[in-house]
């Protein structure tokens, strides 16, 4: 009885703790506390934002070009010669008048007393030609009269041989003098009527020899070099010793007045510079270049257009320092368009794509498609002019880049940003 007692409180007593074990679990489990139920709540991203002022105002085109200019020249020796000195250097900038170089003038001066030598002896051989005409028209008068005393000599011998008192070689000789007459007065008017044109024939031989002598003197006056106008050097071609002959290149300049910015502008400004340039309406282009600000005034587009989708504009220099412009230096620049309507500016970070910008409106996102008026800086931040359509004074724009950005996304501003200029 006892052994059947100790095995049924072995089995018994795991069963009753099995029991006890459920009881606990299911009464913990009916006493725990309830969890909150799971939030909804939808995440919230910071941003910054700007309040959209709207007004009259320029729009910029950002532009990078290069300085050159259509004017380099080259300065050519006009008479042989050797290079006695240069007084100038590469880069130097020389004003109209100033001494560049000089060259040995004896070949010059040679050449200057032959062309001299040779106006003189025609001027020797017209006064010859005039002395010879008025000799000519005298002795003219005096063939006639000779030409009329043997005409009358040939009658008189006629006369004298028909009554036998003159032989036939008489008649003969008077009849050869009265030809040799003839032909003398003919040779006299044939000299006294080529007048004119031989003297013409001298007078343009000594017009010819005035000018060939009037190049020598120039070329002479030309071996002492010096400015024709205010220019800037840009490469010298020989030194003192060199021996140079007509037509070699001395030197290369540019005139600082001819200095041209040509830079690329996208295609989509193209009718509004060209409507510009029809009614004569300046565009300017401000460039600050190695501590010096500059002006630059559009000249000309280019006739053609490029794979790039732009055209290629050139600007002369309208201000500031020409001597300190390097040929062939990169520069950026400003160009100010004329004002067409009222705009709005933002950063260039609230631009998002190439036409899209984000209201904020009761912390939510909403999408506006804008027009991209031109680019404009405010206190040295780049930014840019949109069209005001859609858009209101005091509107809220997303001012920062949102990767996220999209239609009904829900914001919190944490900055609140100002127009630079315009207080913070």
């Amino acid at each position: 009885m006892s052994g059947f007692t100790s095995r049924l409180i072995r089995y018994l007593v795991p069963l009753l703790l099995i029991l006890v074990a459920i009881a606990g679990f299911l009464h913990l489990k009916s006493t725990k506390p309830e969890a909150p139920p799971a939030g909804d709540e939808e995440r919230s991203w910071p941003v910054a934002a700007l309040i959209v002022t709207i007004a009259e105002q320029s729009p910029e085109v950002r532009l990078f070009g290069k300085i050159g200019t259509a004017s380099t020249a080259s300065l050519r020796a006009r008479s042989a010669g050797d290079v006695v000195s240069v007084a100038v250097q590469a880069g130097q900038m020389v004003a109209t008048g100033d001494l560049l170089l000089e060259l040995d003038p004896t070949d010059a001066r040679v050449e200057r007393d032959q062309r001299l030598a040779e106006l003189q002896d025609l001027d020797s051989q017209i006064e010859q030609r005039v002395s010879q005409h008025a000799l000519d028209r005298q002795a003219l008068q005096q063939e006639r009269e000779l030409l009329a005393l043997a005409e009358r000599q040939l009658q008189r011998i006629k006369s004298l041989a028909e009554g036998s008192r003159a032989a036939q070689r008489d008649v003969d000789l008077a009849e050869q003098s009265l030809l040799q007459q003839q032909l003398a007065l003919m040779n006299r008017e044939l000299a006294v009527s080529q007048h004119p044109s031989r003297l013409k024939q001298l007078e343009a031989a000594r017009v010819r020899a005035r000018g060939q002598l009037e190049l020598a003197e120039r070329n002479l006056q030309a071996t002492h070099v010096v400015a024709a106008t205010d220019m800037r050097i840009v490469d010298l071609m020989v030194a003192p010793g060199d021996r140079v002959t007509a037509n070699t290149v001395l030197l290369t300049h540019f005139s600082p007045i001819d200095i041209e910015l040509e830079s690329r502008i996208p295609m989509r400004y193209l009718p509004q510079l060209q409507d510009s340039l029809a009614s004569d309406i300046t565009l300017e282009a401000f460039a600050d270049i190695d501590g010096s600000h500059y002006v630059f005034v559009l000249e000309r587009l280019s006739a053609k257009t490029d794979q790039s989708a732009a055209v290629l504009a050139n600007f002369r220099l309208g201000g500031g320092h020409a001597e300190r412009l390097p040929l062939g230096r990169f520069a950026e620049a400003w160009m100010r368009l004329p004002i067409n309507g009222s705009s709005a500016w933002i950063p260039a970070e609230a631009l998002h794509g190439s036409d899209r910008i984000y209201l904020i409106k009761e912390g939510r996102l909403q999408s506006l498609t804008v027009d991209v008026l031109g680019e404009t800086r405010r206190n040295g931040q780049a930014g840019l002019l949109i069209s005001v359509t859609e858009l209101s004074e005091g509107d809220q724009v997303l001012a920062n880049r949102l990767p996220q950005a999209m239609q009904g996304l829900r914001v919190e501003v944490v900055e609140q940003l100002s127009i630079p200029g315009e207080g913070s």
